[in-house]
């Protein structure tokens, strides 16, 4: 396993795209909340009142998630769910899967290996985003009185870590069993941009349908996002009532995350290189 471990890290640090997707990252989550604290201070100073304070009381995990906390994609874990595509997808595209099973014999472990390698470092530089953006509101913001390091700022950090490893695991996974690079980074953005938001307007347009379209918020995706919705549920909520409390969207889309992560492995340990 420590060889397997040694093996993965050596592959993802030598590959120049873990490097520019990172960097992109983290340039994404810096205009974000430069851009985002330059408007609530421009609010501000033009007499928003207690409107425009009541927004800077709650910015803080806003800007860590680029307004994935008000139900916008989580742009940085969509971004990082790559490097764990092309984990897999390096593998088979350019024939590396043969070298890498004759120097490492278990399987397991190297499914093992990819998983925990490529989500440490998701996990770093969602970590990364999440509190530079919230440092960039501080600095911008600290003649106002916002307090933008709360608790809910830092239970939005741990969410949105969450959220992101699920996301990248589901990728790796799919990645895994399709064995096609292509098919797995257009996917990545096709399903929770396009087909899920189809099948939500099917369900609003046609009329036998219309009265289930509260079941569109157990599309995949959209439940994951709502890991970075409050923490705190509306009085009378429930964790599958409508809107996903966090919770209920994180039992959907890591429900998913699992299984296609158990027929993944499966599939790896039968299936010829």
């Amino acid at each position: 396993m420590t060889d397997a471990l040694r093996y993965e890290w050596a592959r993802i640090i030598t590959i120049r795209s873990t490097y520019w997707l990172t960097g992109l990252a983290l340039a994404f989550a810096m205009l974000v909340a430069g851009a985002a604290s330059w408007g609530f201070a421009t609010e501000a100073d033009g007499g928003g009142g207690s409107q425009a304070q009541l927004g800077l009381d709650l910015l803080g995990p806003w800007l860590g998630t680029q307004f994935a906390r008000g139900g916008a994609p989580y742009f940085v874990g969509y971004l990082l769910a790559m490097i764990g595509i092309l984990a897999w997808g390096h593998e088979y595209r350019h024939g590396q899967i043969r070298a890498t099973l004759t120097t490492l014999s278990s399987r397991t472990s190297v499914w093992i290996a990819k998983y925990v390698v490529v989500n440490a470092w998701v996990a770093a530089v969602v970590s990364a985003c999440y509190w530079v953006a919230v440092l960039v509101g501080v600095v911008w913001l600290r003649n106002y009185p916002a307090d933008l390091v709360t608790g809910e700022t830092v239970g939005g950090w741990g969410r949105a870590v969450l959220h992101a490893g699920l996301l990248c695991s589901l990728a790796m996974a799919f990645t895994g069993i399709i064995r096609n690079q292509t098919a797995g980074l257009v996917l990545l953005f096709l399903w929770p941009l396009a087909i899920e938001n189809v099948i939500t307007l099917i369900f609003f347009l046609v009329p036998r349908l219309r009265e289930h379209e509260a079941l569109t918020r157990f599309l995949p995706f959209g439940a994951g996002n709502r890991i970075h919705s409050d923490a705190f549920p509306n009085l009378g909520s429930t964790t599958f009532g409508d809107p996903l409390t966090w919770v209920g969207g994180l039992v959907v889309f890591g429900g998913l995350t699992v299984v296609l992560m158990a027929v993944s492995v499966v599939l790896f340990r039968r299936r010829d290189a």
